[in-house]
C-alpha cells in the first residue's frame, strides 16, 4: 500500500445494515489524492444522477486527507461529501480539529453511508470495526451534549465525535456536522443530509500509525517550515497571535467585509467597528489556545464566557467569518451577542455564514416593510438588535414560526415570502456567500460562481491575483507579479493553474491558510516525503484539473448550468456604491470566468468540460458511463 494511505474505505448502508469494506488502489490515489477528490469519484460511480439529497440514496462520505494523521504541518483536516440539498450540486464541506486524524489512526481513508435508518442511529469505528447504534437517548442533544454523552457511554475521552445538533435533526438546509464541540464542516448542507438519514453521529477511535515514506525528509521539511513561518511578518503573526479574529478590523477598512446585507462597505457604514474586531480585547476571553491536529499555528482558541449578559461558559473563539455575518452584515456591535450566536450556531449545527446572512436578509425585509411583526412572531427585526437576532436564531433552530421559513436558507425564504424579497437575498447558486466581497478583489467572484460549490470564498485561489505580486507556493508557475487588480484579462492560464493546485492541497488534507496565503508551503516535497509517490508540479496539477472537472461534471449531470449560477447585482457593483472603500467600483466578473473556464479546458460560456479535456483527464469513460 501507498505510504500516507490506510488502504480500505468503508461503505455502511443504514438501511440494511450492511457493512463492507473496499480496498484502495493506486491508480485511484494517484488520480484523485483523497479527501473530496476520492470522494466525487467514489460518489459519480456509485450514485445515481437525480437522487433526492434528502432521500437514502444520496451517499454521505467522510473522507480524510492524505497527509493527515502524519507530522505535515497544518494537516488536520477532513471532509465530508453529498448531493448538496441548498445547491443541489456537488456538496462538500472542510473541517479541521482532531477527528481526521483519528478516522486515519483507525485505519480508514473514508468511510461512505447510505440509507436511511427507521430510528435514530450512530455509527462506532473502532480500529477496523464499524458497528451501527441506536440513538434514540442521543436525539435532540445539542452537538456538545451528544459528544460528552458518547465519550461517557464509551468511557474514552479520546473519542472523537462527528455529530449534527437539533437544526440538523430538524432538516435545516444550512447546517454542517460539529465535531471537536466547535469545529465543524459547515457548508453545502451537510448537516441536513447526515439528519435525513437519522444518523446522530460517526464516532471514531484508532490506535493506528499512519506509515510515512521519508520521516527523515519529513521531519527536515517541517523543521525548514516552521522556521520560516516564525520569521514572516504578516498573515502568520496575526494568525499565532489572534486567529482569524485578528483580521476583522482590516477587512472591514478595506471594504472586503459586506455591511448591512451588502448594501454598504467601510469603518464610515459601521462605525463602532472596534466594539468587535479590536483583537487584543477580545482574546481576553481566551483561557487556552487551540490547534487542530498537528498545526504549529493554533489560530484557535477557546473561550471561557462566565460573566455580562451572555454566560455561554467555554465556547470556541468565532473566527473572521462569524463575527463579520453576525457584526457588519446584521448591524450588530455587541461582541456578546456575536459569542453567544457563535455558540448556538456550534451546538445547533448551523452555518454561521448562512445565519448571519438570512438574518440580515430578514433585517431588511422588516425594514422596507415585506415582513412585519406580525410575521416575525412579534420579534422586532431591526439592524443590530442583538437580542431580535438572538430570538429568532432560536426559532430557526427549532423550525418554529418565522423560523421555519429562515432554516432552508435566504434562496428558498425568499421564494416564500415573495412580494419583492428576492431582491434581498445574497446567494449564489443556492448558497449564501463568504463575507468576501469582489468589488475589492474581483477573482473572489470567479470562485464564487465558477466552483462546483457556489457561493465559497475559499474556493477563490485566484483572488490572490487581485491581492498584489506574490506566490501562493513556493513554484516558479504558482508566483505572479505585474497583474493589475481591475484587469479583465490574461488571469485565466495562472487562475486555472491554481484552482488545480487548492484541490490538490485541499485533498491532501491542508488548511487553506499556510497552502495559500504563505506563499512558501512546500505542498509537494510534503507529498512525496510521505507517499514515496515522487510526483511533480505536472501532475500534481494534472490531478487537481482531473478532480475540479469531475466535481463540475457532477453538476452538470445534476442539470446545473454555470451560465446560470449569477452572483447578485450588490456583490459586483450594480448599481455601484455611492461611498465608502469601494464606492464607484463595478466589476466584470463574468469576463474573468469566461477565461477561467477556457483555460480549464471547459466551453467558456456554459462550463461544461470539453470532449478533448475529458480525454485528456482519462475521464471520458467514467463520464460516458455514469454521466
Amino acid at each position: 500500500m501507498v505510504d500516507g494511505y490506510m488502504g480500505k474505505i468503508g461503505f455502511v448502508d443504514l438501511t440494511t445494515g450492511e457493512i463492507r469494506t473496499q480496498a484502495l488502489d493506486e491508480p485511484l490515489i494517484r488520480d484523485y489524492i483523497g479527501g473530496y477528490g476520492l470522494g466525487v469519484r467514489i460518489l459519480f460511480e456509485h450514485q445515481k444522477k437525480g437522487v433526492d439529497p434528502l432521500g437514502p440514496e444520496n451517499i454521505l462520505g467522510f473522507t480524510a486527507g492524505t497527509l493527515t494523521g502524519t507530522k505535515t504541518p497544518a494537516s488536520g483536516r477532513y471532509m465530508a461529501v453529498c448531493k448538496s440539498p441548498l445547491t443541489g450540486g456537488w456538496g462538500d464541506a472542510n473541517s479541521g480539529g482532531y477527528f481526521g486524524s483519528e478516522l486515519k489512526s483507525a485505519g480508514w481513508d473514508a468511510i461512505f453511508i447510505s440509507g436511511m435508518a427507521a430510528a435514530p442511529k450512530w455509527v462506532i469505528i473502532n480500529d477496523g470495526s464499524i458497528e451501527i447504534r441506536d440513538a434514540s437517548h442521543l436525539w435532540g442533544k445539542d452537538t456538545v451534549e451528544t459528544e460528552l454523552s458518547i465519550q461517557k457511554e464509551l468511557n474514552e475521552s479520546k473519542m472523537r465525535v462527528a455529530t449534527i445538533g437539533p437544526a440538523s435533526e430538524r432538516l435545516s438546509l444550512i447546517t454542517g456536522i460539529v465535531n471537536d464541540r466547535g469545529r465543524i464542516a459547515a457548508r453545502s448542507g451537510v448537516g441536513a443530509v447526515m439528519g435525513a438519514k437519522k444518523l446522530k453521529a460517526v464516532a471514531v477511535r484508532g490506535t493506528g500509525k499512519v506509515a510515512v515514506d521519508d520521516k527523515t525528509k519529513l521531519d527536515a521539511l517541517r523543521k525548514a517550515f516552521l522556521k520560516e513561518m516564525r520569521e514572516m511578518p504578516g498573515m502568520p503573526d496575526v494568525l499565532m497571535k489572534h486567529g482569524t479574529c485578528g483580521f476583522t478590523a482590516g477587512l472591514v477598512a478595506s471594504g472586503a467585509t459586506p455591511v448591512k446585507n451588502w448594501q454598504l462597505t467601510g469603518e464610515q457604514a459601521f462605525p463602532h467597528l472596534m466594539k468587535i474586531a479590536d483583537a487584543d480585547t477580545i482574546i481576553q476571553y481566551q483561557t487556552r489556545k487551540y490547534g487542530c491536529a498537528n498545526c504549529p499555528i493554533a489560530c484557535g482558541g477557546i473561550f471561557n464566557v462566565a460573566e455580562g449578559k451572555y454566560p455561554v461558559g467555554e465556547v470556541h473563539k468565532p473566527e473572521y467569518e462569524t463575527i463579520g455575518a453576525f457584526g457588519p452584515m446584521c448591524m450588530n456591535d455587541d461582541f456578546g451577542s456575536i459569542i453567544k450566536l457563535h455558540d448556538m450556531c456550534n451546538r445547533s449545527g448551523l452555518d454561521t455564514i448562512s445565519a448571519g446572512t438570512v438574518l440580515a436578509f430578514a433585517m431588511e425585509c422588516f425594514e422596507t416593510g415585506i415582513i412585519s411583526e406580525s410575521d416575525t412572531d412579534g420579534i422586532a427585526l431591526t439592524w443590530g438588535n442583538a437580542e431580535a437576532m438572538i430570538a429568532m436564531l432560536e426559532k430557526i433552530i427549532v423550525r418554529e414560526g418565522f423560523g421555519d421559513i429562515l432554516a432552508d436558507g435566504v434562496k428558498i425564504a425568499a421564494e416564500k415570502i415573495g412580494n419583492g424579497a428576492e431582491a434581498f437575498a445574497m446567494h449564489v447558486g443556492g448558497q449564501e456567500p463568504g463575507l468576501h466581497s469582489p468589488l475589492l478583489l474581483p477573482g473572489r467572484g470567479v470562485g464564487y460562481i465558477s466552483d462546483p460549490t457556489p457561493g465559497r470564498h475559499t474556493a477563490a485561489p485566484m483572488a490572490r491575483i487581485d491581492a498584489g505580486d506574490g506566490a501562493a507556493a513556493p513554484y516558479p508557475e504558482l508566483t505572479f507579479k505585474g497583474y493589475e487588480r481591475y484587469a479583465y484579462t490574461g488571469k485565466g492560464p495562472l487562475g486555472a493553474r491554481l484552482s488545480s493546485y487548492l484541490q490538490v492541497g485541499n485533498c491532501a488534507g491542508i488548511c487553506l491558510m499556510p497552502m495559500i496565503f504563505f506563499g512558501n508551503y512546500p505542498l509537494i516535497e510534503f507529498f512525496n516525503a510521505v507517499t514515496g509517490l515522487d510526483v511533480d508540479l505536472t501532475e500534481t496539477l494534472n490531478s487537481g484539473a482531473r478532480i475540479q472537472t469531475l466535481r463540475q461534471c457532477f453538476n452538470i449531470r445534476e442539470g446545473i448550468q454555470s451560465v446560470d449560477v449569477k452572483m447578485p447585482g450588490r456583490m459586483s457593483g450594480r448599481p455601484p456604491m455611492a461611498e465608502g472603500p469601494l464606492s464607484g467600483i463595478t466589476v466584470d466578473v463574468d469576463s474573468l470566468t469566461r477565461e477561467y473556464f477556457q483555460s480549464m479546458g471547459w466551453d467558456p460560456v456554459s462550463g461544461e468540460p470539453q470532449g478533448a479535456t475529458l480525454e485528456k483527464l482519462g475521464l471520458a469513460h467514467l463520464v460516458k458511463t455514469f454521466g
